[in-house]
This record gives C-alpha cells, sequence and structure tokens, in this order.
C-alpha cells in the first residue's frame, strides 16, 4: 500500500528505494557487527530473542548451568549469529519471546527477514525452542513456533518446543530439566528481589473511571539503574509483573505508575491487585530490578521524540528527567482520557515545557467534555513534517502504553516516513517500545 502511494513522485520514490537500501546495509551491518563479536563457535548455543529482557535472562541462566556442568556452552542475541556458528554447534538452544500479535522481537528482526529466508544445513544439530508467550493474544507464541519450525525444517533433529503462558512455573521448570538432561549443574533461577518499602500511594485520577495510582517506595540498600529499566514483583498466585520505573536513582525513590486492572469475573489483577489493594504505607515488598536494555534510549545526542499514553508515561519519564541533564532536546506526545478527570500527569508536562526540559509537547485527550477527541496516532499523523524534521537529525523515537496504541502509532509514524525506515529504526535502535 505504502510503496503504491509513492510511484507517482520520483522524488518520493527516490527516497523510499534509498531507506529500503539503508535498511539493507544496517541488516547487514548488524550482522557483521554480531559476527565480531561472537566469532566463537561452541557445542552449545543459548540464543535469545528479549524484548523485555525475560528472554535474555532465561538464555544466560541456562548457558551458566551448563558451563558450570563443564559444557561448551555460550549464549547471545538472535541478531548475532551466523550460520557457520550454527553449523558448528552441537546443540541450539532458543528462548524466543513473541511481541504484539505474533510479531518477532525487535532484535529477532535481522535473523527474521534474513537467515529464515534461507535453508542452511542443520542436520547434524539438535534443537530446542524454549517459546515465551501470553495466551491472551492470539499469536501465542507464533514466533517461537516459526523459530521452531524453521531449525526443523532445515535438518535439525527436534528435541523439544516448551511453550510459556506468562512464565508459567511448571513449563519453565520443563525447559530447567532439559538443561540439566545436557549436563546443567546448579540452579539456574533468577535472583530474588530485594525488600522496598512503600512510602505512598495515591491516586491520580479520583474522578476518573480507569484508576491510576502513583506508588513511591523506598529501600535501605543503595541500589542503581538505568532510565527505561523495570522491576519486577512476584504475586500471591505465584506470577510475575513487570512494572517500568518512572523514576531516577539519584531521587532517592523509586516511583511506579500502576493502572488498576479489573479481570472479567470483577477481581483485581494479579499484580496491580497486590500493588494497590494488598499493601498498606510503610509495608515491604520484594522488588527485582531488571535491565531493559531495548527499552534504554538510542545512542546519540541527537532529539528525542517520546510518545505514550495513560500508565506509559512510566516508562519515559525518566528518560525525560535524563535527557535533560545532558541537554538532549525532547519533543513528547502524550495521550489522557479527560482533561480534567485523568489530567493530573499532565500538569506535571506543562511545567517542564514552561522550564525547558521539554522543546516540544502535545497532549491529546481523547474524552473531553466539549469538542471531539483525539488520540495520540491522530496528533503524530497530522504532525508529519515536523517529525521529519525532528528525526531527520539523527533523532531517536521512543513509545510506551498500549499495545493498540503502539500499533497506530507506528502505522502513523509509516505514513510519515515509510516502512523501510520505521524497520530500519527497529534494527539500528534508533526506534525503540515498550509496549503492554
Amino acid at each position: 500500500m505504502i510503496w503504491e502511494t509513492l510511484t507517482d513522485d520520483p522524488t518520493r520514490l527516490a527516497w523510499a528505494y534509498g531507506s529500503a537500501a539503508a535498511f539493507g546495509l544496517v541488516c547487514l551491518w548488524a550482522g557483521l557487527k554480531g559476527r565480531k563479536r561472537t566469532t566463537a563457535t561452541s557445542d552449545y548455543l543459548v540464543l535469545y530473542a528479549s524484548q523485555t529482557g525475560q528472554a535474555e535472562e532465561i538464555a544466560r541462566n541456562s548457558a551458566k548451568a551448563l558451563l558450570a556442568g563443564g559444557r561448551d556452552a555460550q549464549a547471545f542475541s538472535i541478531a548475532q549469529v551466523t550460520v557457520a556458528q550454527l553449523q558448528a554447534a552441537k546443540t541450539i538452544l532458543c528462548v524466543i519471546s513473541t511481541t504484539g500479535e505474533g510479531d518477532a522481537p525487535d532484535e529477532g528482526l535481522r535473523f527474521a527477514q534474513s537467515l529464515m529466508q534461507d535453508r542452511p544445513d542443520l542436520s547434524g544439530q539438535s534443537v530446542a525452542v524454549l517459546a515465551l508467550g501470553d495466551r491472551n493474544y492470539d499469536q501465542f507464541c507464533a514466533f517461537g513456533r516459526r523459530v521452531f519450525d524453521w531449525l526443523v525444517v532445515c535438518g535439525g533433529k527436534a528435541q523439544s518446543l516448551i511453550e510459556v503462558d506468562d512464565l508459567d512455573a511448571a513449563a519453565l521448570k520443563r525447559w530447567d530439566e532439559l538443561i540439566h538432561a545436557l549436563g546443567g549443574k546448579g540452579n539456574s533461577a533468577t535472583e530474588a528481589g530485594v525488600p522496598w518499602r512503600m512510602e505512598q500511594r495515591t491516586r491520580l485520577n479520583p474522578l476518573g473511571d480507569n484508576p491510576l495510582y502513583h506508588l513511591r517506595f523506598m529501600s535501605d540498600q543503595v541500589l542503581s539503574w538505568q532510565a527505561g529499566d523495570l522491576i519486577e514483583i512476584v504475586t500471591p498466585q505465584g506470577h510475575r509483573r513487570d512494572y517500568s520505573v518512572a523514576s531516577l536513582p539519584e531521587e532517592g525513590h523509586l516511583d511506579l505508575y500502576v493502572r488498576e486492572v479489573i479481570k472479567t469475573d470483577g477481581s483485581y489483577g494479579d499484580g496491580s491487585g497486590l500493588l494497590i489493594h494488598g499493601l498498606q504505607a510503610g509495608d515491604s515488598l520484594p522488588l527485582r530490578l531488571k535491565s531493559h536494555r531495548n527499552f534504554h534510549a538510542p545512542e546519540g545526542e541527537g532529539p528525542l521524540l517520546l510518545i505514550g499514553a495513560g500508565s506509559g508515561l512510566a516508562g519515559l519519564r525518566a528518560h525525560i528527567l535524563q535527557a535533560a541533564k545532558i541537554g538532549r532536546p525532547v519533543w513528547l506526545i502524550y495521550g489522557e482520557r479527560h482533561p480534567l478527570h485523568d489530567g493530573a500527569l499532565t500538569e506535571a508536562m506543562m511545567v517542564w515545557r514552561e522550564e525547558g526540559t521539554l522543546q516540544g509537547l502535545d497532549i491529546a485527550f481523547s474524552r473531553p467534555d466539549e469538542g471531539e477527541g483525539r488520540y495520540v496516532q491522530a496528533v503524530v499523523a497530522a504532525s508529519g513534517a515536523a517529525i521529519k524534521d525532528w528525526l531527520g537529525h539523527e533523532g531517536g523515537l521512543m513509545c510506551c502504553g498500549g499495545l493498540a496504541m503502539g500499533r497506530e502509532v507506528e502505522n502513523a509514524l509509516a505514513g510519515i516516513m515509510g516502512q523501510a525506515w520505521v524497520d530500519d529504526a527497529k534494527v539500528s535502535g534508533r526506534y525503540r517500545r515498550d509496549l503492554y
């Protein structure tokens, strides 16, 4: 559809071909960079395709267990692997997340669009895949399945495809048993959380119909993290839940923005129920800090375009403050429901703009009392020329919030910049997403 709209304009057509060529060069660069960093071969390759870092953590723990058992093993991103490494290994183990509706994580795009288009001979290799997903999505574990099917079509001897719903402990135990059957030793479980004390919890929209809370935690330990990182909690039901850290370490506390979730049966969501209704001021809760490298700021000093809605500000706030410290320009496009009922977070944004922390600010309210509501994707679509100019100066793009919002924003961006630019930006790390 996009290519058809470009063919009547020679200038835009040339730009589109240039973008496509640039995407190909970025993919080649990523592959060469991966080859340079992972030239050694191993008997056991533990590959990961991760969006939030969970698959990477499991893969690295699996490789550590194999090393502890005396096996020749290494773990690295699927974006870095070469055909030669795959063919040199005896066993290929993959921990693969699926994002969106059956999509590859951003670091899996090069693999999906290049290596998986070929059929290298893997008849001498045993293969197993741990596919991470969530049955709330129609395309459950779809990318993990595609990787497993591809490995088998290439001749790999199938050991196991283990599908994991919402980090189900029983399924993860099966993977752990597989690693130990291959000679792994030791405990490959993740580290435990550190106790944090909840100091305060405030509802930000007491008149709104979709409760949003600000929670502040303190710890007696000195801990550090980067803008974009996550904390993980374990719910009373044994489920793990991740939340974006909205503050920087130098602020002296850890802040979360948590939206209340009500299930279809009327019960509270496991994570939000614990944080909003299960804790009282002064109570302690183990929180495990997790590096979220796929949502760290894009490299460079170019301007940032940040796009989010609702509780998605949690993933962007620390980036705004961090950028201000180093003088990196920021343009924020943010969406909420009602300017009065849900407008508490926007007040701080307007202060940031007045102080110069934000060089650009657009706020879209979808359900105002008067006038027609707007969503962030509409703001993006209407700001095409300004966005193209902003990103053209080595700019980076970050989007945080609901999956549906993220899709619509990406469609609008593709209409402005072209799909080739969007794909290129994902591969290079210029475009980073945290969608849920």
